[in-house]
């Protein structure tokens, strides 16, 4: 059955998954909107189930067309790359597309994508967005990595994970001229430039706050972004929790300091995410280098 299959067919679903339109789809890939949704049905007569759930409203995937236009998406790439290697033409790079949390994004994704140098076939395209929705893209096939803290709906198939770090927030203040703390743990009440509590960061901090620091702390300021509430600290406006990979400079030059690390320090450790779908090339040959660069790290 399979034999039966147009590549052409394949382009209209990937077309069709991303405008979720009919109408729109057919006038991009520039045939009549009845020709263009008996392609889409002969293709998936020929595969044996619906990929798309027609009565919804907008048009949604179903649960077997997520995972059919993952791997249509790549598969078509890669068709693309390997005959314009044949051909000499020159060729296209692959895109690496990754979803990363704000601050990972600005800290350790930089130091990650340094090190992956081999063969220049490659273009990294980086967003990043809130947790949920890169879950979605994820799914959807729309991004090949995400790069967040534990995230338990991405720890079970289809979706493949590695901890490439352990690392933890640590409540720190900004310090004076002599570099000692503005402010210390026995003022009452601190100041906190507190994370929203719909993020990763902001549950763990208000878990801990609950637990220890219960009418401990005031708050005035507030962000998703540890890079923003960082810079809060630094000029002199309360405490706040941050984590540790992105303030070893400001520690070493004593431009913070942690305060009591035994009792307000948080745990968390920073994963990378894949579906089990076979990416792109350069996708993953990244993935092999995360992999082996954490395996030679805890040898």
């Amino acid at each position: 059955m399979f034999n039966n299959i147009e590549l052409k067919w394949l382009y209209d679903a990937v077309m069709l998954e991303e405008l979720r339109s009919f109408t729109l789809a057919a006038e991009k890939r520039n045939i009549s909107q009845s020709s263009f949704s008996r392609r889409i049905q002969a293709l998936e007569h020929a595969i044996g189930f619906e990929i798309f759930i027609r009565s919804s409203n907008p048009l949604q995937l179903s649960l077997q067309g997520k995972s059919f236009i993952v791997y249509v998406r790549n598969l078509l790439g890669d068709i693309e790359h390997q005959i314009g290697k044949i051909k000499g033409e020159e060729i296209s790079k692959h895109r690496i597309n990754i979803a990363a949390a704000h601050s990972l994004a600005i800290s350790l994704l930089p130091v990650f994508i340094s090190g992956f140098t081999e063969k220049m076939d490659k273009i990294f395209n980086v967003e990043s967005i809130n947790v949920d929705e890169a879950v979605n893209n994820l799914k959807d096939g729309k991004s090949d990595f995400i790069l967040s803290f534990f995230n338990e709906e991405l720890m079970a198939a289809p979706f493949l994970h590695y901890k490439v770090l352990d690392a933890r927030l640590y409540l720190v203040s900004g310090c004076k001229s002599d570099g000692e703390p503005s402010y210390r743990l026995d003022y009452t009440p601190l100041p906190l430039m507190k994370y929203t509590d719909g993020s990763y960061m902001g549950r763990q901090v208000n878990q801990l706050l609950e637990k220890k620091f219960s009418n401990k702390f005031t708050y005035f300021f507030q962000s998703s972004m540890s890079e923003l509430l960082k810079r809060m600290v630094l000029n002199g406006h309360g405490v706040g929790w941050l984590p540790d990979y992105s303030i070893y400079e400001e520690l070493k030059n004593r431009q913070l300091s942690i305060l009591d690390p035994g009792n307000t320090s948080i745990k968390m450790g920073v994963y990378i995410y894949r579906t089990h779908f076979r990416l792109n090339p350069s996708s993953e040959r990244f993935w092999q280098y995360i992999r082996q660069g954490e395996n030679s790290e805890r040898k």
